[in-house]
């Protein structure tokens, strides 16, 4: 498990925060696929989910900050690539460490609100001990 979400990380906008708790399951489901040896296919159909979801949700990069819209290309070109490497066979084993940077971009990613709602002062993500082997 990479991360659990928490009520703090809502961002007051119930379709930003289902979009963000999305793409947050399905790191999480991925992690474990990866954990468990997970048949191909249900590999492939998690990163499927999650290539859209990082895409749906960035849908909306016209309504954007200046300077997030290249943030949000570079999260999302990480997912497409893992989805590509992973149909062209060179990454029948994604290495944990790039799924967790993929993680950690979209956490912080979510910590950087899209909404004008003030920020928590605690932390935002209650990570698994496995996070720091």
């Amino acid at each position: 498990m990479i991360a659990i979400w928490d009520n703090r990380l809502s961002s007051g906008n119930s379709i930003i925060d289902a979009e963000h708790r999305l793409v947050l399951d399905l790191l999480n489901e991925l992690d474990v696929a990866f954990a468990v040896g997970a048949p191909d296919e249900v590999v492939e159909r998690a990163l499927d989910a999650l290539v859209r979801g990082i895409g749906r949700h960035f849908a909306r990069d016209g309504q954007s900050p200046s300077g997030r819209v290249a943030e949000h290309a570079a999260i999302a070109a990480c997912a497409h690539r893992l989805l590509h490497d992973w149909r062209a066979g060179t990454a029948r084993a994604i290495d944990r460490r790039t799924l967790l940077n993929l993680s950690r971009r979209w956490i912080d990613h979510m910590g950087r609100r899209e909404t004008r709602v003030p920020q928590p002062t605690s932390p935002d993500v209650t990570f698994s001990p496995a996070l720091a082997s």
